[in-house]
């Protein structure tokens, strides 16, 4: 779990991962009614996400420098760590990655799937990316919580991850992120619907291939 400010922190650190990942990028606002919930937990997910799956929270910051940055405000957070959060970075953010890529944001709390490129130039991959709106899961029912869907996602990230590995040498540069979420979804939904008909809501699931212009 890393708080970043900007895309170009995610580029840096990813360019240092040696071996191929899960990355997640999430967008939480802290005047999100259900937010504290959500980054109270942002301790526990560093430790569990592991070497599988790099998650970070967008907007955010752990440099305790940035309490002298009127950008930034503390924010009320369990960690060792104080974490500080600018509206301003996360917009700047949110709006970059519209711009590359056929994604909007849905204003609440959301993540987007993808994985890393190591030893590439472009150090993050796009291609079979997915976005998933939080809130409009719990709603529906198809997850329980923000909690059990990213224990859900990190156990699958981690499956895969490892398979990629043990099949190196014939494998293709890339994971499949759908099958992650399928995975994931299946592991955490509370209603009796297929996973079939949960991914054609196009609300609470997009992909790379599915955004219209």
């Amino acid at each position: 779990m890393f708080a970043v400010s900007t895309y170009e922190e995610i580029e840096l650190i990813e360019r240092q991962v040696e071996n191929m990942e899960i990355v997640v990028f999430l967008f939480v606002k802290p005047t999100n009614s259900e937010a504290l919930n959500i980054i109270n937990e942002f301790e526990y997910i560093h430790y569990n996400s592991e070497k599988y799956c790099s998650i970070y929270a967008v907007g955010y910051s752990n440099d305790f420098e940035k309490k002298n940055d009127k950008q930034y405000r503390k924010i009320d957070v369990t960690s060792n760590s104080d974490w500080y959060f600018s509206m301003k970075a996360f917009t700047d953010f949110k709006k970059r990655l519209e711009e590359r890529i056929k994604w909007n944001y849905s204003g609440e709390v959301e993540i987007l799937i993808l994985h890393n490129n190591p030893g590439r130039c472009n150090s993050l991959n796009f291609t079979n990316y997915v976005a998933i709106d939080i809130n409009k899961g719990i709603r529906e029912g198809y997850m329980d919580s923000f909690q059990g869907f990213m224990e859900s996602l990190v156990r699958s990230a981690k499956s895969a991850v490892t398979a990629k590995e043990a099949i190196k040498g014939v494998a293709t540069d890339r994971i499949s992120i759908k099958n992650i979420i399928t995975d994931t979804i299946g592991d955490c939904k509370k209603i009796p619907l297929p996973i079939r008909t949960i991914v054609k809501d196009r609300l609470f699931y997009r992909c790379a291939n599915s955004i219209i212009d």
